[in-house]
Parts: structure tokens; C-alpha cells; sequence
């Protein structure tokens, strides 16, 4: 959202003039009308920036910074509505994954003041339950508007990997995108592979550990101990 930047000061040169010359105490109307300071600077909206940075964090493997930047800059980030604001979907988008990648929990202690911490911490299994819960609808929500994006589909599918009633459907996205050789995170074919092992399938938990190890390159440590390590 666009908005109008600071008054320049030869207009409020010439309002603190008009000011003087017609008194304050009774009314600012002989000087073209009623004005005060919101007349005088409107607030930026530094949301966007917030967003961008902490997509960036994001993508730098940055999780609590990215949440950190999110909640400081929408606290009520839980509730709004993606569907009224790109900036707000992307918000939910990076919080989301931010979320799931941590577990539930996020440590926010010098990051985020008390009172917008809320539920994000996780301090009880039922918060880190709840946030799992919300990271899964948010990013189904930006899955149903980008239904062609492998990357948000393997946030999702990540998210639901997490919940032990949506494993099966996870699951399902994910072995569609590795057929297509679509799965777009490391973080995915760690999924996967946890996903495979659960259901007995070691061939095809080894197959997507190996390929988890080939994109995360220095942090292979999330897609678990290669074969030969664990033998």
C-alpha cells in the first residue's frame, strides 16, 4: 500500500506561520481548515520490507530470524486474511514453513516482544500441535492459488508430514512430485524418506535420503546418517 510521503517543509514553514498569525486556542480554520499532526506525516508501511527479509532468511536456512520478522511486523499474523493481501499470504507462506522446519516451536526470546509471542513458542505439546495445524491450512491456502507451483506443494506436503492424520496424503504429494522429479526442498526428500521408512519401504527411504544429501550439500545433516554410517 502507497503512502503519501512527508509534507515538504516549506508548507509547514507557512502552516506554522498561518499558526501564529491566527492563534491555535481558538480554531486552525482560517488557515484553510482543520489540521493536526496526522495531516502532517503519514506512517510508512514497512511490511513489505519485513516479508522480503524474511523470505530471504528463509531461503538462508534462517528460521527463527524469518518468523522473528513476520511476527514483528503482523502480530496478528494468525488471523488476518491471505486472501486480501499478497503481503499477508507470503507473511503466512514463510511463517508456515518457518514453523514446520522448527517443529512448532520457535524460540523467540530477544527477537519478538512478550506480548506478540503468543502460541509460537511451543511451550506445551498441544502449541506445537496447533501451530503444526495452522502451518498446514496456511499453506494449503497458498497451494489452492498456485496449484502449478512444485515448490508450494512441497511445503505443504512437508507441513502435513508432520500430522500423523495427513501423513498418508503427504506422502501422496510427494512421491507424484519425485516421479516428476519435481520435489523441490531438501527438506522434501527428507519427508519423504521418513515417510518411505514408516511405511517399510527402505529401498525407497535410501533412494530419497541420497537425493535429500545431493541438493542440501553442507546441510545434508537434516536428511539423517547415509546407509553405510547407520550399518
Amino acid at each position: 500500500m502507497t503512502h503519501p510521503k512527508r509534507i515538504p517543509g516549506s508548507f509547514l514553514a507557512a502552516l506554522t506561520a498561518c499558526a501564529a498569525l491566527t492563534g491555535l486556542s481558538s480554531s486552525a480554520l482560517a488557515c484553510g481548515g482543520d489540521w493536526g499532526p496526522a495531516m502532517l506525516e503519514y506512517e510508512q508501511d514497512h511490511r513489505p520490507f519485513a516479508v522480503s527479509l524474511a523470505e530471504q532468511q528463509l531461503e538462508d536456512g534462517k528460521l527463527v530470524a524469518a518468523a522473528a520478522s513476520v511476527i514483528r511486523s503482523m502480530p496478528h499474523v494468525r488471523t488476518l486474511s491471505a486472501k486480501k493481501s499478497t503481503v499477508v499470504a507470503r507473511a503466512q507462506r514463510t511463517l508456515a514453513v518457518a514453523l514446520v522446519r522448527s517443529g512448532g516451536a520457535l524460540s523467540l526470546k530477544g527477537q519478538v516482544p512478550v506480548y506478540a509471542r503468543g502460541k509460537w513458542e511451543g511451550k506445551s505439546q498441544a502449541d506445537r500441535q496447533a501451530n503444526l495445524e495452522w502451518a498446514a491450512g496456511a499453506l494449503r491456502a497458498v497451494s489452492a492459488t498456485k496449484a502449478d507451483d512444485p515448490s508450494v506443494k512441497t511445503e505443504l506436503a512437508e507441513a502435513l508430514a508432520r500430522l500423523e492424520s495427513h501423513r498418508q496424503e503427504a506422502r501422496g504429494i510427494l512421491e507424484e512430485l519425485a516421479k516428476k522429479d519435481l520435489i523441490a526442498s531438501p527438506e522434501g526428500y527428507a519427508a519423504l524418506a521418513e515417510l518411505r521408512r514408516a511405511a517399510g519401504d527402505e529401498p525407497g527411504q535410501r533412494a530419497a535420503a541420497e537425493r535429500c544429501r545431493a541438493m542440501a550439500g553442507e546441510g545434508a545433516g537434516l536428511c539423517g546418517a547415509p546407509a553405510s554410517a547407520k550399518s
